[in-house]
């Protein structure tokens, strides 16, 4: 191989290197909470989980101005992440929320201390523990429980 063409394939990787290493991926936790910044940005502070559930992004957050939890569905949409819509959820000091719209999402904080497991619809239900004054449960469903469908363990 000639000099000129090794030095033509020299530059060539090396472009395709600072390109490669130039283009920044952003994490999906990164692309959520810009879009929470564009959609809710007065009343939200912060990340507590997600979920991926077919075409959404269930988002469990903070409110800034009150003491509760948000939950906020993102929709994957022609190949990006759109806004749809955030809702009020429980308060951290205890309560519930069933949600029926877009899809089935129940959020339990419950007033009562000492529980361990919540069962909805006899389903354990999953806990999240982000921090001593923030923990919940939640599960999705096929149908919107009361609160007969919903039991606390000890």
């Amino acid at each position: 191989m000639s000099s000129i063409k090794r030095a033509y394939m020299v530059i060539l990787l090396i472009l395709l290197f600072l390109l490669l290493g130039c283009s920044k991926e952003i994490s999906l936790e990164d692309e959520i909470v810009k879009i929470l910044e564009n959609s809710e940005g007065k009343d939200y502070e912060r990340i507590i989980d997600y979920d991926i559930k077919g075409d959404f992004i269930v988002v469990i957050y903070k409110s800034n101005e009150n003491e509760q939890l948000n939950i906020g569905f993102i929709k994957f949409h022609y190949g990006k992440l759109d806004w749809e819509i955030g809702i009020g959820g429980p308060e951290l000091s205890g309560g519930d929320t069933f949600i029926s719209d877009p899809i089935y999402v129940n959020v339990i904080v419950p007033k009562e201390t000492g529980i361990n497991h919540v069962k909805v619809f006899g389903e354990y239900a999953k806990q999240v523990k982000y921090s001593n004054e923030i923990n919940y449960w939640i599960s999705y469903t096929n149908k919107s429980p009361n609160s007969l469908d919903v039991e606390y363990i000890k």
